[in-house]
């Protein structure tokens, strides 16, 4: 249901509001009332509305200065006005103000202005979203592409193998062996050429490789660490909040 902040500061207009809208049939709940722009402002920043109704002229602190002081929360304003105020709130437009009802209030207009203020509320949560997914994207490139053209031989050798071992667990002699170089000189060379560790290089490939897998969503968590070489999940959380500043289910979850 979308969530409603009635900000009003005459007591009888609140509860009219309130009481007098069937707010259950436009799929709406009320989730608090407030008195003034202040209590408003504390409200929004507590109760994260998605739809704040509410009055220009009020105490302590009215609505222009309510807005202001909450930009950088996501919801749809309905502005009430009386019939002289209403040029005033035009200037609500910079808050992103779509819907103005004038006073006397009319249920019909609450309705109408309710509806548009949700499916306002539905593209913000759109756009919020492809953001989020946008973020998401470019954080997971942890991988230098340029990496791609790597012109010395005994590091492509290394990069091919953790391209086909990356899901194995396995220990770098393991590399030494297969490559035919000392442990030390495969170390030096790597990081001369990548401009980072083995270990480091092979924490992004089998992060990104696991990333890969929860966006096609046909595993659990566990068997993604699981199958991209982790020892136990609880090492392959740690690693990929290191790198993506979220955990993975707090990344599962935005995707």
């Amino acid at each position: 249901m979308y969530k409603i902040l009635v900000v009003e500061d005459e007591k009888l207009i609140r509860q009219r509001l309130i009481f007098g809208i069937d707010f259950e049939r436009l799929d709406c709940v009320v989730i608090g009332e407030a008195r003034d722009g202040k209590e408003g402002k504390e409200l929004i920043e507590k109760l994260n509305p998605d739809i704040v109704l509410t009055d220009i002229n009020m105490p302590v602190m009215d609505a222009f200065d309510m807005l202001e002081a909450t930009l950088d929360y996501s919801y749809s304003t309905i502005i009430l006005s009386g019939y002289n105020e209403f040029k005033n709130a035009q200037k609500a437009i910079k808050y992103g103000v779509t819907e103005f009802i004038v006073k006397p209030i009319n249920e019909i207009d609450i309705v109408d202005a309710v509806v548009r203020a949700k499916t306002q509320v539905d593209e913000q949560n759109r756009l919020m979203k492809l953001e989020t997914i946008h973020e998401l994207d470019e954080k997971s490139q942890l991988l230098d592409h340029s990496l791609e053209t790597v012109d010395d031989e005994i590091v492509k050798n290394m990069l091919d193998f953790i391209s086909q071992n990356f899901h194995k667990k396995f220990l770098f002699n393991d590399v030494s062996k297969e490559i035919g170089y000392s442990s030390p000189i495969l170390h030096e060379k790597f990081k001369k050429v990548t401009k980072m560790t083995f270990n480091e290089y092979l924490n992004r490939y089998r992060i990104n490789q696991s990333i890969q897998l929860m966006k096609k969503g046909e595993k659990k968590l566990y068997e993604i660490a699981e199958a991209c070489g982790f020892s136990e999940y609880k090492y392959y959380n740690k690693v990929f909040k290191k790198y993506l500043g979220v955990n993975t289910t707090e990344f599962m979850n935005k995707l």
